[in-house]
């Protein structure tokens, strides 16, 4: 596993970290599975691990901290703030322990559930709701820092406006956070987090079928020295799965991006099979071949997923 620089901080990660948005929940699996999975990614040479305090209620940050508590130093975590959990999930969280053997015994899966039983998010980036969350996320993952904190898919105006710049600034300054910086889910929003002197990372969305971050805003943060990380590199799963098992309904808001996708993927297929590689390996090479990129996230719920995708990386 390669290592980078990470934009000009003093941190160097792997060229492929793990996204731990699957890490832990009653519908994931059992959390020994997930220990082993976050060790295996270490043994690998994977350094960088991107979490955030709303995963699996919690629960992603407390297998981190649990599996890595005696070698912090040789990890590099970047967890997110900036969503609060309905009451709702706040109490699936203390009774996990009792809810995950009634899931797997009644076989229930989480797309079977009504959306208003999970409770609807919402967003709070206020000084005040910003620190306490990172005192949330130093206790769960047993550590006294964050090597990044970041602004979790605030909208651009929020971006613009900057309240949240002296809470993160002073958090630095105490060294609760090593840097900060902000996922976005627009082009729009990542422009505008880039005027701020003090942000050392952007995150976005990036792969063979969204691209849009590799013609602009990739490239901006590498001329502003800051370091870049792309998510979703496997379109959720679209990159993966064979053609048989793809049903874009749920991946598409409409017909027309349905036959957008279906188009996309049908050339993925053809290159992939005139160039003699899978579209798989492919799309592994792509984020870590654009500039701005230090750090492509790689998502998995067991070791044999995991293992499949860094064999595919070559």
């Amino acid at each position: 596993m390669k290592l980078r620089a990470f934009g000009n901080t003093s941190l160097r990660v792997s060229e492929f970290g793990l996204g731990c948005a699957r890490i832990g929940g009653v519908f994931q699996g059992n959390a020994k599975g997930f220990v082993d999975l976050l060790g295996f990614a270490f043994d690998s040479g994977i350094t960088f691990f991107d979490t955030a305090d709303m995963y699996s209620q919690g629960e992603s940050e407390s297998l981190i901290g649990q599996v890595f508590r005696g070698r912090r130093d040789q990890i590099v975590i970047a967890s997110k703030a900036g969503y609060s959990l309905p009451s709702r999930r706040r109490w699936a969280a203390r009774v996990k322990p009792l809810l995950r053997p009634l899931v797997r015994l009644l076989k229930i899966r989480r797309d079977q559930l009504p959306s208003g039983s999970r409770g609807a998010l919402s967003q709070d980036f206020s000084p005040n709701y910003l620190r306490s969350a990172v005192e949330g996320s130093l206790r769960r993952l047993r550590t006294d820092h964050l090597d990044i904190l970041q602004l979790h898919s605030p909208p651009v105006e929020v971006v613009e406006r900057g309240e949240w710049l002296p809470a993160l600034e002073e958090l630095q300054r105490v060294g609760k956070v090593r840097y900060f910086g902000v996922a976005v889910d627009s082009i729009e929003a990542g422009l505008a987090a880039l005027r701020y002197p003090g942000v050392a990372s952007i995150q976005f969305t990036l792969n063979l079928l969204e691209q849009a971050g590799a013609e602009q805003l990739f490239p901006a943060a590498l001329r502003q020295g800051v370091g870049g990380i792309a998510r979703e590199c496997l379109a959720n799963g679209l990159l993966v799965k064979p053609a048989a098992e793809i049903d874009l309904k749920g991946y598409c808001n409409s017909p027309e991006q349905e036959q957008h996708r279906e188009r996309q993927l049908s050339q993925l297929r053809q290159d992939a099979e005139t160039s003699g590689q899978t579209v798989l390996s492919r799309a592994l090479q792509y984020p870590v071949s654009v500039p701005g990129v230090s750090v492509s996230l790689l998502g998995a719920r067991s070791i044999e997923q995991l293992r499949g995708l860094l064999l595919a990386t070559g």
